[in-house]
């Protein structure tokens, strides 16, 4: 995907997330790098793994290269997932949650809620699961996904 084209999806996912999620667009956008999946696995997992994007707060969002982003609602989905992260560390929306587990819970929790309300807004009839993906903290600090 060209710069422009992409630059120009971002934006508009930011305004997605703003209606759907009430963060404020951010002044800078994070970069975007379109990499191999195999880069990403490399890079960012000490074992195998099955990530196809990440958000790290100082390289900007990774996404696999061969989502279809212009066709795909559920490729754009992911891109927005990662994106909803940018929002929450820019506005430091969990910083004052002490514990990291508990902090990377809520912040995961709320980027799957926004992503699955984008899907619903486009009339997508795929979810995203959230089930599996929580760090275990203590039980009862396991935050449970809001309902809307």
């Amino acid at each position: 995907m060209d710069h422009a084209s992409l630059s120009q999806l971002v934006s508009e996912l930011f305004l997605a997330i703003q209606a759907l999620g009430g963060y404020e667009p951010p002044a800078v956008a994070p970069e975007i790098h379109q990499v191999p999946q195999a880069f990403i696995q490399q890079e960012f997992c000490s074992r195998p793994c099955s990530f196809r994007a990440l958000y790290d707060p100082v390289r900007g969002v990774y996404i696999d290269e061969a989502f279809d982003l212009i066709n795909d609602p559920l490729a754009r989905s992911i891109l927005l997932h990662e994106l909803v992260h940018h929002a929450q560390a820019v506005s430091r929306r969990f910083e004052s949650t002490a514990d990291p587990c508990v902090r990377y819970n809520r912040a995961e929790a709320e980027a799957y809620l926004i992503q699955n309300r984008y899907l619903m807004s486009l009339n997508v009839a795929h979810r995203v699961a959230m089930s599996g993906w929580f760090m275990r903290c203590r039980a009862e600090e396991v935050p449970e996904p809001k309902k809307s």
